[in-house]
């Protein structure tokens, strides 16, 4: 098979320890993270959070190393895998996800959309509705204008949530 990634499923809220643990034993990780705007002792920072809570990957030959070790790695639950054969994913799925980082390595959501553009809605119980962008609220939220029953109503939703249609 070859080197290739793969996908660790890691406890609640430790994949920056599963991450340390598994350079530790000298494999190769990759955690994509984005910037997120918290409240922390009454301050407003910016913080870096996993792009994936619960997963990040792993770069390795299953055929030619000992893949099994990293389900014993601390933070790690297990890499998924099907029977004998962890699930290994496309190398263009990793390489479009490191395209989107800025200089810095943070994952970059935010796509400049104009006002009165048509754009359509990703997810959420809003899912495959056409709207029009109005403008961002912030750097992860947007606001949309929807035709429902016959007016416009104002709409927020996440801007990773939304394409241009």
């Amino acid at each position: 098979m070859g080197e290739s990634w793969f996908v660790v499923q890691t406890h609640p809220r430790a994949e920056e320890k599963a991450n340390r643990h598994l350079i530790n034993q000298n494999f190769a990780t990759y955690l994509p993270r984005y910037r997120r705007p918290i409240r922390h002792a009454r301050r407003d920072v910016v913080a870096l959070r996993p792009l994936f809570p619960g997963y990040l990957f792993v770069h390795l030959d299953p055929d030619g190393c000992r893949w099994r070790s990293i389900n014993g790695t601390i933070g790690v639950q297990r890499i998924l895998a099907d029977c004998d054969a962890p699930l290994h994913l496309p190398e263009q799925v990793i390489a479009e996800i490191k395209a989107r980082e800025d200089e810095n390595g943070a994952i970059k959501f935010r796509t400049t959309f104009l006002r009165g553009q048509s754009v359509r809605v990703l997810q959420g119980a809003m899912a495959d509705l056409d709207c029009l962008f109005e403008e961002m609220r912030d750097e992860n939220r947007a606001i949309l204008l929807v035709s429902l029953l016959g007016r416009e109503v104002r709409m927020q939703v996440g801007a990773e949530k939304i394409a241009a249609a």
